[in-house]
């Protein structure tokens, strides 16, 4: 297949972030373009690497100005647009036909699922951070007897009233994934909520890090039955990305798969092999993929598929729509909201 009969498919980006709506100087933009705690190293910027180098090659143009720009015209080409109008061009240039959301990141500084919708024409659904609700409800005043029935009554609440199509877990990020793969006893959760509730005595910002309590909130939205999503991989330092391996998910995955609940796995780098491996072995596992150039990429590979004999151009057709919107259409149920 070639790039141009790629142009029409479909893409549904089932996992991003709302777009940052104050204006950003050149500090506040490359910090974030990067996962790194620290200044980028001594006469470089973050603008030196691939993902740098991609904003300038690809994104630039959107905003009119030559391909490969330096970073300092593109930076004043946003200041002279404006963050709403460089939020309009880019998400629309991207020709995402649905975007599903995580609001639990840094939610005071990006968009809505709302405001998504107003920027770039697509709609929006919600997707519903586990932790930020679980920390929220203890937060709010409970019991730890009385936690995780708060918890499971707070999550049904934001899920009706955003009316999400799934739950994400950052697992990888407050433990990592060789937990413990069976569902925890409920005399255990309440010991583990009691030691939450009394650390945020301490420390009100005190996060959920108990792979008890973790684990409760996984199972949990395994049995409500949504896709459940799972950061895997690359990320800040927090992440421990031996920890983050998703093979260490197998005895998780043969539990969860007799549920049926979809399990996706996000990002993956560096072990999206490993990733590929569970999606392929397990009916309920699904890899996230999302190329810069998308459509570029992906034709690049079906159409060698094709020109070498291994594949019909028909089967390209049908992987290219299965990958770029037909597998999310079915898992988060989106023909039906």
């Amino acid at each position: 297949m070639t790039t141009a009969e790629l142009e029409p498919l479909a893409l549904i980006d089932h996992h991003v972030h709302g777009v940052v709506t104050a204006e950003l100087d050149r500090a506040g933009f490359e910090d974030l373009i990067s996962e790194a705690s620290g200044p980028p190293a001594p006469g470089t910027s973050s603008f030196d690497s691939q993902l740098g180098f991609t904003i300038r090659r690809w994104c630039a143009p959107v905003l009119g100005l030559e391909p490969s720009a330096p970073a300092e015209d593109y930076l004043r080409r946003r200041a002279e647009l404006g963050a709403a109008e460089v939020n309009r061009r880019l998400l629309t240039a991207s020709r995402v036909t649905r975007w599903l959301v995580d609001t639990g990141f840094r939610s005071e500084q990006i968009t809505t699922p709302g405001q998504m919708v107003q920027a770039s024409g697509a709609p929006a659904s919600h997707v519903v951070r586990l932790e930020a609700v679980a920390e929220k409800v203890a937060r709010a005043g409970t019991t730890a007897a009385g936690w995780a029935a708060t918890f499971v009554a707070e999550l049904g609440l934001e899920t009706a009233a955003t009316g999400a199509v799934g739950y994400k877990s950052i697992v990888a990020y407050r433990y990592g994934f060789d937990f413990d793969p069976a569902r925890p006893a409920s005399a255990a959760v309440t010991a583990a909520a009691g030691r939450l509730l009394r650390a945020m005595e301490t420390d009100p910002a005190a996060r959920i890090t108990d792979p008890v309590l973790l684990r409760h909130l996984i199972w949990t939205a395994i049995d409500i039955g949504k896709p459940l999503q799972l950061h895997v991989g690359f990320g800040d330092t927090d992440v421990r990305l031996h920890r983050s391996d998703p093979s260490l998910l197998t005895d998780f995955l043969i539990a969860t798969e007799p549920t049926g609940t979809p399990v996706m796995l996000l990002h993956c780098y560096p072990h999206q092999r490993a990733a590929g491996y569970l999606a392929h072995v397990f009916s309920h596992a699904y890899m996230d993929l999302g190329a810069i150039g998308f459509r570029r990429d992906l034709a690049a590979v079906t159409g060698r598929f094709v020109a070498d004999g291994a594949w019909a151009a028909a089967d390209a057709e049908r992987v290219a729509e299965l990958i770029g919107s037909a597998n999310a259409t079915r898992v988060y149920r989106l023909g039906q909201s």
